[in-house]
């Protein structure tokens, strides 16, 4: 069968999810082809070719793209099957299936789509319609499974991607993964409903063949996007210990809890050594209260101590916001970003960060919680999210000003301090309170911390 499978956008990296599923399909004897909207422009061609379309679906921007893609392939191709996979693909299943979708599979999903394609080849209406069995086109999967090295001469170049900037320099970049899921079950993470605490592990010689390939393609850094590198630490750390023996040159990055990195401090100073250049981590507030309607497992407290920490170490932490809540004050927006200038964190932390408003998908913890009732509102089908409202006005008009004001900043290429005293400023008035002073910024891109090219919009 003739594939073609689709990414719409996936935070300035090369679209693992293509790549790892494109091995397992090749494996099973089909062909297969790789379409990156993010960097590539659509062909129509391919389109009409296909009968199989997977559309990846890894997270809300991707979905919300790949919906509109669909509705375009369903137009020059009718006939073709249209298949959603990925994390938010599993929460909105029922709403794709009705709409744009003959499947949608989250959770582990290589096998399920391997067993779908296959059935699909041979006949097998049952399958197709999701009828006899159902589990093959709809649903989410969590097998255990060996994965397949992904196939990544099917995608773009590594230079057409975010890459690694550092001392005034740009180092192509790759992205792995040595996990999925999560161990831990935060109530606002769309990862919680799907996986609900489980993980799954991608074997070490196939992490380590990918970043070897990576690396024979030119990437000088790895980025591991697991949701957490810290679940599996002994796995983690046997990864980047051979990685530094194999090339000794090799930076890398990585995603933990602000929780993991105080219980593993110990590690931080030879994650260091090994050549970690920066530690995301979603802090998302640093009202207590809020962390605990999150289930975040951390406080305010254990920010400042995991700052202290990774400094100590030599390793930046780089914090991941979502400053908009239910439950957020503009006080909470003054003293988030006073905390960021009091801590140096200015440069650490992509504008954008301070326009997040918290999202509820289907299935989300959340829209259970008494806290969540008396501001939600009705699901919005096409943003695929329940809409909710601040019970302060002036917070969403906040929200809607800082989004603004980061995206024209980005267009412009404005400067990081610049555009963080626009949002200092907009975050004063908004308090009722006389705007301090603009702050005065390095004017050498070498000053900067290490960080990655493309900011986060998710």
């Amino acid at each position: 069968m003739y594939i073609l499978l689709i990414s719409t956008y996936e935070l300035g990296h090369q679209p693992f999810n293509l790549a790892l599923l494109a091995s397992h399909l090749l494996q099973a004897g089909h062909q297969v082809q790789c379409l990156d909207l993010a960097v590539q422009g659509f062909e129509a061609e391919k389109v009409r070719r296909a009968e199989f379309i997977g559309i990846s679906a890894p997270m809300h921007t991707a979905l919300r793209l790949g919906f509109l893609t669909a509705r375009r392939v369903r137009q020059i191709n009718p006939a073709a099957h249209i298949n959603f996979y990925g994390l938010y693909a599993g929460l909105n299943a029922s709403y794709l299936l009705d709409t744009v979708a003959d499947s949608a599979v989250g959770g582990e999903y290589e096998q399920a789509l391997v067993t779908l394609v296959n059935a699909i080849t041979q006949g097998d209406s049952g399958v197709i319609a999701g009828v006899e069995r159902p589990a093959a086109s709809g649903g989410t999967h969590f097998p255990r499974q060996k994965f397949i090295v992904p196939t990544r001469h099917l995608l773009p170049p590594l230079s057409q991607y975010a890459r690694l900037a550092i001392n005034g320099e740009q180092r192509l970049a790759g992205y792995v993964e040595a996990s999925r899921g999560c161990a831990h079950k935060c109530r606002h993470c769309p990862i919680t409903p799907v996986y609900d605490g489980r993980l799954r592990i991608l074997q070490q010689d196939t992490v380590l063949a990918d970043i070897e390939q990576l690396v024979r393609m030119g990437a000088q850094h790895i980025t591991f996007g697991d949701p957490d590198f810290l679940n599996g630490v002994k796995h983690s750390l046997r990864i980047v210990r051979e990685m530094r023996a194999c090339w000794s040159d090799l930076t890398f990055d990585f995603t933990a809890k602000i929780e993991h990195i105080l219980e593993y401090q110990q590690l931080m100073p030879e994650f260091s050594r090994l050549g970690c250049v920066f530690i995301l981590s979603a802090v998302e507030s640093l009202n207590d209260g809020i962390l605990v309607i999150l289930d975040k497992g951390h406080s305010r407290a254990d920010v400042e101590k995991a700052l202290e920490i990774t400094r100590s170490a030599g390793i930046p932490l780089r914090p991941s916001l979502m400053p908009f809540t239910p439950w957020a004050t503009r006080q909470d927006i003054i003293e988030l970003i006073d905390f960021v200038e009091k801590h140096g964190l200015i440069a650490h932390i992509a504008p954008v960060q301070f326009s997040i408003r918290l999202l509820l998908p289907p299935g989300s913890p959340l829209l259970a919680l008494p806290k969540t009732q008396p501001h939600l509102q009705d699901f919005d089908e096409e943003k695929f999210t329940f809409l909710w409202k601040h019970p302060d006005p002036a917070m969403d008009r906040l929200q809607k000003a800082v989004a603004t004001c980061v995206e024209t900043a980005a267009n412009a290429g404005e400067n990081i301090y610049e555009t963080f005293a626009k949002i200092r400023e907009l975050g004063y008035r908004a308090s009722g309170r006389r705007p301090i002073p603009q702050i005065d910024y390095p004017s050498s891109a070498r000053m900067l911390p290490p960080r990655l090219t493309e900011d986060w919009f998710c």
